[in-house]
């Protein structure tokens, strides 16, 4: 069975100058994305993104922190939507998409369940939202601990707004809160013998003292029109796939306020078959917590990680076990900028495939999805339940009685039914069982 493939999206402070100088002319695409999130957030009164990021003498991360914030968030999600185009270029989608804080938009973007300039506006109602409700002193600090240790940290202090924010795994939380009580977090991890990092972050991200502003954002971005994924997306922040409008919806409003246990959505993802971990942004945050969090079978890719054309970034993949060559571009149709999700998109049924079997399989797949909380995406055919997935063999032997009521069907000889550990074998076993 092929390697699962991640695409990692990551949030704040995922910016380089002129990151896609190189990079932009390989899918021509990209060009329109940037206009497109341009003519959006020109629209807003910012300035156009592009310039950020094609422009190698652009303002760097610390001076756009200072003189002009409000673009930084748009310019990290337009590096993240042209980065999963260029991985589309080469012919990796990903079976999962996952993204790190605001990287979750990039993610849900990515698998079509909302549209590139939909995300550029609600990028523009986030900064609105910031500059109207959030607490001007906040921030965010770094301590190189598990999230237990900081946990009881934060609960020695117990001061009003301080937060255990982001779990980036034993080496790494990050703590949420006012300016001043971040400074004496500082002091206590100085006495202790804890290195702290003070984050180049303007407030107090993953933290209650947000609610004023995530309330605004809610009625700013209420009328944005949202479908459930094309691609399999785990959400760190709800701890799950994201498979219906109303999950997509939740991860958006609660973005700015709800924690982001993003190690444990790591384990699940690796636990259920992932290997291969390729961080669609700029620096290499996410990749150094994959290679530090996760046992050596897991590789990571920082797809751009070094200047220049996507060659190094295609011999990577295929070391890494990852199909990938460059595609003609008309091989790229569907990658286009949407205005946002078309009727039938949204009201439309898939079509059924044809034939017995193919009906047979869209049933278990249904059926499946639904008992386990998997998206449909996740389960093909030849996915091993327990070797992939974790489904241990009590929970198969339920689901698999389900079934057998489901088509009235006899039962099944022991072995056979435990042999049945995929969804092809299963349906092998029903039509058996049928004769």
């Amino acid at each position: 069975m092929p390697l699962r493939t991640a695409i990692l999206f990551p949030g704040q402070g995922a910016y380089l100058p002129g990151i896609l100088a190189d990079r932009a002319a390989c899918v021509p695409q990209a060009a329109h994305t940037l206009e497109a999130i341009d003519e959006v957030v020109t629209a807003q009164g910012h300035a156009p993104i592009t310039p950020l990021l094609l422009d190698r003498d652009a303002p760097s991360l610390q001076d756009l922190l200072e003189s002009d914030s409000d673009r930084l968030d748009l310019a990290i999600f337009a590096i993240n939507a042209v980065a999963a185009q260029l991985l589309a270029g080469v012919g990796v989608r990903g079976d999962v998409l996952m993204g790190h804080s605001f990287g979750e938009f990039a993610a849900l973007c990515t698998a079509k369940a909302v549209s590139v300039t939909d995300v550029a506006r609600m990028a523009c109602a986030r900064i609105e939202a910031f500059r109207r409700a959030a607490p001007e002193e906040g921030g965010l600090v770094a301590l190189d601990v598990p999230a237990w240790r900081a946990d009881h940290l934060v609960g020695v202090l117990d001061e009003p707004g301080l937060r255990t924010a982001i779990d980036n795994g034993p080496e790494q939380t990050v703590v949420s809160g006012p300016s001043a009580s971040l400074d004496r977090v500082e002091k206590i991890a100085v006495d202790l013998g804890v290195r702290a990092t003070r984050l180049r972050a303007r407030y107090a991200f993953h933290n209650p003292l947000l609610n004023d502003a995530a309330d605004y954002f809610r009625q700013a971005t209420a009328d944005i029109a949202v479908v459930a994924p094309r691609t399999a997306v785990f959400s760190p922040v709800l701890g799950r796939y994201v498979s219906s409008v109303a999950d997509v919806r939740e991860v958006v409003e609660r973005n700015m306020i709800a924690p982001v246990p993003f190690y444990d959505a790591l384990l699940t993802v690796f636990r259920q078959g992932t290997r291969v971990f390729i961080e669609a942004g700029a620096r290499q945050a996410l990749t150094g917590i994959v290679r530090s969090c996760l046992p050596a079978s897991a590789t990571a890719i920082p797809l751009l990680a070094s200047r220049g054309d996507m060659e190094s970034v295609v011999a990577a993949l295929g070391a890494a076990g990852v199909s990938a060559r460059f595609l003609p571009e008309e091989s790229r149709a569907g990658d286009e900028v949407a205005d946002g999700p078309r009727e039938d998109e949204v009201l439309a049924p898939r079509e059924e495939d044809s034939g017995a079997r193919s009906r047979l399989l869209a049933e278990l797949t249904a059926l499946y999805a639904e008992e386990l909380g998997f998206p449909a995406e996740m389960l093909a055919a030849d996915v091993d339940l327990e070797a992939d997935l974790g489904v241990d063999s009590a929970k198969q032997i339920a689901l698999f009685e389900r079934v057998r009521q489901l088509y009235d069907l006899p039962e099944a000889p022991g072995e056979r039914r435990n042999e049945a550990t995929t969804l092809e074998r299963i349906a092998d076993l029903v039509e058996e069982l049928r004769r």
